[in-house]
């Protein structure tokens, strides 16, 4: 059985939707919230993780979180979504991430993150292990020096995924550079695809399976100089949140499961996102 490790910073979400837009000194009301999952358990590398596990991967998280109610909620849920827990480190003292997804009407979303442990995360020797027996290693955002850290642990024959954001904080420019020599598999959208292009300046491997998303419109996947596009099934939603990172995992589940086809690949991410958002009115 092949594993992966998911590494980033932990979540534990507040998503709402607004009936109208925020105003200063003025109330507006909440139109909806999740009824099942309010705050609900998130960050990049559950939501990378959750697809692979489902796929038989055997999946670990390497995160951090706190001493709290909410670090406990975390860990729970990784748990039943069958992420092995082993890589999930508790600190203390600390307090767990969490962030307040609030969506307004026209779709636009202010994302107030209190990152609780910031500066304060190192690997565990467990957590070391758990990178250096890896088949695949996936780099989502989080502790910029974890990142580095975990390239260099890695053995030469991991497989390396790079989940970009635009967070120059969480991918400052050495980190950019070292995915862009090493990764597999690089995901991002649009917006973020300037930094992957600078970051495979002078590659020495062979190029990366790029998969590029563009919010509704087609995805590009992109294999060296072979391109494609593949459209995106038509939905309604009003929160996104982890709908890339789904997307991620869902096509490195296809990847580890065997399948070589840049086309199946990115299909099978779609899937996993999109199943991800028609479970959200």
């Amino acid at each position: 059985m092949k594993n992966a490790v998911a590494i980033g910073y932990a979540s534990v979400d507040y998503p709402a939707v607004l009936d109208g837009y925020f105003k200063a000194d003025q109330t507006v009301l909440i139109k909806q919230r999740p009824a099942d999952a309010f705050p609900r358990p998130g960050g990049c590398p559950l939501y990378v993780a959750r697809p692979l596990a489902a796929s038989g991967c055997q999946t670990s998280v390497i995160t951090w979180v706190g001493e709290d109610d909410m670090g406990e909620l975390f860990r729970s849920h990784a748990k039943k979504a069958g992420v092995d827990t082993g890589g999930i480190s508790t600190v203390v003292p600390g307090a767990t991430p969490i962030s307040f997804m609030i969506y307004q009407e026209d779709g636009s979303c202010c994302c107030c993150f209190d990152p609780g442990l910031l500066g304060t995360e190192e690997l565990s020797q467990g957590q070391a292990d758990l990178i250096r027996t890896a088949d695949l290693v996936c780099i989502t955002v989080g502790p910029p020096d974890i990142g580095m850290q975990a390239l260099d642990m890695a053995s030469d024959n991991c497989a390396v995924a790079w989940v970009a954001k635009n967070d120059p904080k969480s991918y400052p420019e050495e980190l950019r550079g070292m995915l862009g020599q090493r990764a597999d598999y690089i995901f991002c959208n649009v917006h973020e695809r300037a930094w992957i292009d600078r970051a495979l300046l002078n590659r020495e491997k062979p190029p990366p399976l790029i998969i590029e998303t563009n919010g509704a419109e087609n995805v590009k996947v992109q294999h060296g100089e072979q391109v494609g596009y593949l459209d995106v099934p038509a939905l309604e939603f009003n929160d996104a949140s982890g709908a890339g990172d789904t997307l991620a995992g869902g096509c490195l589940a296809a990847v580890l499961g065997g399948e070589r086809d840049a086309a199946q690949v990115a299909a099978a991410g779609i899937s996993a996102a999109a199943s991800l958002l028609r479970q959200r009115p």
